[in-house]
């Protein structure tokens, strides 16, 4: 496999992660692609959201190497790897808003963390901006607990862009939503890749989405790669899991 092509964000290679005794993800190879949405697929245990936590280094890989921009996070100290994440937004499967204050602050955290001293105007400014970019302004002054499932995913998807991030990681957005609601979170993801050139890669067990917005895909079985390709290719595979989970 070549490693680090100039278009490549993320070289996966030869990559293991075991928790405990169990081989979570085994010998994994895969690159991603700058201002793709690569979608990675597979049933529950396959090793999906493992792989979105060693991309944005939340742990670390048993063995292997995972390059992001052009750094191997192996060999980063956990003071090393902040600016790396600043680069990166991270949208939780169950959105991980903080429940105590408002969708403004929620929006607005990263904002308050790298500048203390930000004012309060030039803080509504950038919050009110991507609200609106997330069809969101009138949900400034509420809190997490007023909104509905799919408000939610749309306020975490925000707080996620407030950075201007080149990366995006997106664990199961749509799960528990219903499809109009899915919909809408699909065009946003796509809008984020075709206006902002938002490199993207998105967990899902749902096919409807993965066909959506995917650029690329992906599946995962027991922590190994057994599809990778295009939406066409992946309903024609001859695979056996391959056509269990499309039929």
């Amino acid at each position: 496999m070549e490693n680090n092509k100039p278009d490549n964000v993320i070289t996966v290679e030869d990559l293991s992660f075991t928790y405990g005794n169990e081989m979570v993800l085994d010998s994994l190879n895969l690159s991603v692609n700058k201002g793709e949405t690569l979608v990675i697929l597979g049933g529950s245990g396959a090793g999906k959201s493992t792989l979105l936590r060693l991309i944005i280094a939340l742990i670390r890989p048993t063995r292997g190497r995972l390059t992001v921009f052009d750094k191997d996070i192996n060999l980063l100290s956990e003071r090393q790897l902040r600016p790396m994440r600043s680069r990166m937004g991270f949208v939780f499967q169950g959105g991980a808003l903080f429940d105590s204050i408002t969708v403004a602050e929620n929006v607005g955290y990263a904002l308050r963390i790298n500048n203390p001293r930000i004012s309060e105007s030039e803080f509504k400014k950038t919050v009110m901006d991507i609200l609106d970019y997330v069809e969101m302004t009138e949900f400034y002054s509420s809190y997490p607990a007023d909104l509905s499932g799919g408000q939610r995913k749309r306020i975490a998807i925000a707080r996620a862009t407030i950075t201007h991030p080149e990366i995006i990681l997106y664990d199961e957005p749509t799960s528990g939503l219903d499809p109009i609601v899915s919909k809408r979170i699909n065009q946003l993801i796509n809008r984020l890749r075709i206006e902002q050139n938002i490199t993207s890669i998105v967990v899902t067990h749902i096919l409807q989405d993965a066909f959506e917005v995917a650029t690329r895909l992906v599946m995962l079985k027991n922590g190994r790669l057994v599809f990778e390709g295009q939406s066409d290719d992946l309903l024609l595979s001859k695979d056996p899991y391959v056509q269990q989970f499309v039929r």
